[in-house]
């Protein structure tokens, strides 16, 4: 299940300041919103595993990208953990 605040910090990046907020003020970022503290430490240390299931996969692919990921290394880390049965559910 997506978390609503978690996804709303991760929309707010977006904007034009968003990249440099991130990479030279990550945790005054992360304070402005109310996320779970196993969520917070996960943000702070690029804990993409742990966040996966809470950020919706758009912006976790803008995230991965913001985070410096090219696009083929974007997808590669999205699949990694991909169940077999996703896999199948989503490529037939």
């Amino acid at each position: 299940m997506t978390d609503y605040w978690t996804n709303k910090l991760v929309f707010d990046l977006q904007g034009p300041h968003g990249k440099d907020q991130w990479t030279n003020h990550r945790a005054e970022v992360i304070a402005r919103y109310p996320v779970p503290p196993k969520i917070e430490q996960a943000l702070l240390n690029d804990d993409i595993g742990v966040l996966i299931p809470v950020i919706n996969p758009y912006l976790m692919r803008f995230f991965l990208l913001m985070l410096g990921y090219d696009d083929a290394k974007s997808i590669e880390v999205l699949e990694s953990f991909q169940t077999d049965e996703e896999r199948k559910r989503v490529n037939g």
